[in-house]
């Protein structure tokens, strides 16, 4: 598997971890139950890509996903106070 660094990358492995783990075992099961192969082999020939695939995104995107995480914070905490603002005002 491709060895990237960065809290992005390990986040969105994690959250691309039950899609891996259900096409692990599916790919292994069929495997194992056919003689194609060992259900590790199968399981790691279907799970690693995606998690490799999932960590490298993390990590290509890592700053347009803490921005855009960001933007939706301070957007949402401006529309509260704006909202809070108003509902005094009507008072």
């Amino acid at each position: 598997m491709e060895q990237t660094n960065g809290f992005w990358a390990d986040a969105i492995g994690v959250a691309a971890s039950p899609v891996a783990i259900a096409a692990g075992i599916a790919k292994g099961s069929y495997d194992a139950a056919t003689g194609s192969g060992a259900f590790d082999e199968g399981f790691r020939a279907a799970a690693d890509p995606i998690i490799a695939s999932a960590r490298k995104f993390g990590t290509d995107h890592r700053e347009t996903i803490t921005k855009g995480l960001l933007g939706g914070a301070a957007a949402t905490l401006g529309a509260r106070i704006v909202s809070e603002g108003l509902r005094h005002l009507r008072r």
